[in-house]
């Protein structure tokens, strides 16, 4: 067996989001100082070391999770959230090795996460404690739900 690495495929779209506004004005309704939401796709890729580059080319190709003229695409080597940002996943995650249907050669496994990033007025991020308030009382739902910070 080869040595695996993972790869986290951001998916984010490039029109306007209506599920991240919806989460907007959630969060400002229950009085969350938030001034912009920003929701990505992540896809979370074990994958053979030596197969990882292709993977990355496959990704791209999949129009059910990447569509160029909507979605802008991030390849992380790093498989986990960055400062600033939450990804909220089922609380029984179970990876899948197959892509869209798809096998893919050297796949061990994948699953799909949701990023959001909160932003305050300057485009920054908000502080951990703003963050962690909106995970608590809107992004997460702990009853089936894992926030990954």
């Amino acid at each position: 067996m080869s040595a695996t690495v993972e790869r986290a495929y951001i998916v984010e779209l490039t029109i306007p989001d209506n599920e991240a506004y919806t989460a907007l004005t959630a969060l400002a309704r229950l009085g969350v100082p938030v001034e912009s939401v920003r929701r990505a796709d992540v896809w979370i890729a074990t994958v053979d070391a030596e197969r990882a580059v292709a993977l990355d080319a496959t990704i791209a190709t999949i129009e059910t999770i990447y569509n160029t003229n909507k979605h802008r695409l991030e390849i992380r080597t790093a498989a986990r959230p960055r400062s600033g940002e939450v990804w909220i996943t089922a609380a029984d995650e179970t990876p899948t090795i197959t892509v869209a249907g798809r096998t893919v050669d050297g796949l061990r496994g994948i699953v799909r996460r949701t990023s959001w990033r909160l932003l305050d007025a300057a485009g920054a991020d908000v502080p951990a404690a703003i963050l962690d308030r909106a995970t608590e009382l809107f992004l997460c739902n702990p009853a089936f739900q894992r926030a990954l910070r």
